[in-house]
Order: C-alpha cells, then sequence, then structure tokens
C-alpha cells in the first residue's frame, strides 16, 4: 500500500511523543539532544513562593553550580563526567566513602528532636542498605577485588557533619538537603555512566528508590518538613544554613573524587 504521509494523525501523533521526550521532530533532520543539566529545584515539587528551599537555598546552591551544569551556574566548566575514570575500584571507594556520609546523615537526623519530622519522612531516600547491596554485588562478581577502607577525607566529612549537627542544626540541614537532592539529580548521570561502564547498564541499588518511587516524591515531602522547621528560625539561623552551602558542595566533592 501507499506510504503514510508525514501529516497523517498517526505520524503526527508519533512526532508529538518524541518532541515531549527531548527527541526532536519528525519533520526535520536534527534531533535535539535531551538537556541533561542539572537544576536545583527540579525535584521539589510545584514551586512555592514562600519556600526557604526552593528560593533561598535554591538561589545558593544554583551559584555553586558549573555553567555546563545549568544555565544559573556561576562556576568555570571542570572535567567532563564522561572523562572520569570510574573503574571497579574507584567505585568501590566511592560507594564505601558514601556510605559513610549517609551513615553520618541518617544517625544523626535521627538522634535529633528538632529533624524528628524530617528523617520520619526520609525513609525512602536513605541510601546506606542499597549501598551495602551494590558493595556486596560488585566484591560476589570479583574476588580479585578487595573491599577498601574509608578515605581519610570522607572520615573527616562525616565528623565535620557531627560537630555541625551539635552547633548548628540550620547548617546540618544544609548539608541533609543537599546531599540527597544531588544524589537524586545529578547523581543520576553518574550512576547511569558507572552502570553503562561496568554492568551492562543495569542500574546500581544506590541509584534505586523504593517501588520503584520517582525520587521527586521523596524529595518533596522532605523538601515541606525542611520548610515547617525554617518558619522556626530567626534570620541569623536562616542565614547559617544558606552559608553552609559551599561546604555541603565540597564535602560531596571529597566522595565523587574517588571517581575522577
Amino acid at each position: 500500500g501507499a506510504r503514510p504521509s508525514l501529516a497523517s494523525p498517526r505520524l503526527r501523533r508519533l512526532g508529538a511523543r518524541l518532541v515531549s521526550r527531548g527527541m526532536g521532530s519528525l519533520s526535520g533532520p536534527k534531533c535535539r539532544r535531551p538537556d541533561m543539566r542539572v537544576r536545583h529545584g527540579d525535584l521539589a515539587g510545584k514551586f512555592d513562593k514562600n519556600s526557604f528551599v526552593q528560593n533561598d537555598m535554591r538561589k545558593a546552591a544554583m551559584k555553586l553550580h558549573t555553567k555546563d551544569q545549568s544555565k544559573e551556574g556561576e562556576q568555570e566548566e571542570r572535567k567532563p563526567l564522561s572523562q572520569w575514570e570510574m573503574s571497579r575500584t574507584s567505585v568501590l571507594r566511592f560507594l564505601v566513602d558514601s556510605k559513610v556520609v549517609h551513615s553520618a546523615l541518617d544517625e544523626l537526623a535521627s538522634k535529633n528532636p528538632e529533624l524528628k519530622a524530617i528523617d520520619e519522612v526520609s525513609e525512602g531516600i536513605k541510601r546506606c542498605d542499597a549501598i551495602e547491596r551494590d558493595i556486596k554485588a560488585i566484591l560476589d562478581a570479583d574476588p580479585k577485588l578487595q573491599l577498601p577502607n574509608p578515605g581519610d577525607q570522607a572520615l573527616g566529612y562525616a565528623k565535620q557533619l557531627h560537630a555541625l549537627a551539635e552547633e548548628s542544626v540550620p547548617a546540618f540541614v544544609c548539608h541533609y538537603y543537599n546531599t540527597h537532592f544531588a544524589h537524586a539529580a545529578g547523581g543520576r548521570m553518574i550512576g547511569k555512566l558507572i552502570a553503562d561502564k561496568h554492568f551492562g547498564g543495569e542500574t546500581m541499588e544506590f541509584y534505586k528508590y523504593p517501588d520503584g518511587k520517582n525520587p521527586k516524591e521523596l524529595l518533596e515531602s522532605v523538601r515541606q518538613e525542611i520548610d515547617n522547621l525554617a518558619n522556626t528560625w530567626d534570620q541569623s539561623q536562616r542565614q547559617s544554613c544558606l552559608d553552609e552551602t559551599a561546604n555541603a558542595f565540597k564535602g560531596a566533592g571529597t566522595v565523587l573524587q574517588n571517581l575522577k
């Protein structure tokens, strides 16, 4: 039979679906690549003009993104993720150090009465069990590999988190939210690169969430509880939270360095 024209309803519907997925158009020779840049706040749900997280914390974080990560980034571009080493050994070091940091975040949030509501809604985003499953799977698959000791920088960062939780809850909250947000947003790109390089494209447990849930839903609950808490803070407490943003990025960087 005759070939369907590009104007047929079936092809128009297909074209609309492809465009909506960032895959270009059937009507032209070029395909639009998906925009993989991170926008702090994308996963935080519907925008709330009164949200401390979506306004103040987001603004502080965007300044520290690189220009290739976000249109709002102010830092110079760095070595592309695709050029990172990401050997199996370095992935193991990354997981071990990530567990050190996430264990500290989980422990400190669960112990502090001020953070009780945040801890309760964080159950789905906690990563320690998932990290342990990944470490076991990698070691089981390659008996030649050995479990590395936690790195000094990761241990130092965990110690810093313990001190912050004692000194300033707002400062600790900055690290808590930014760590989880970064993992659920930009971290997924790192997870995909690792999966493609070492695991046949199979997503690591570290990047999966309970029952296949979208981290957007899980982080939205956390965001709301942080906003509820921030509403009880005075201006100096709010500022102490914002002032920790650079340190939160630096702490995350000490873990990511394992992969470079």
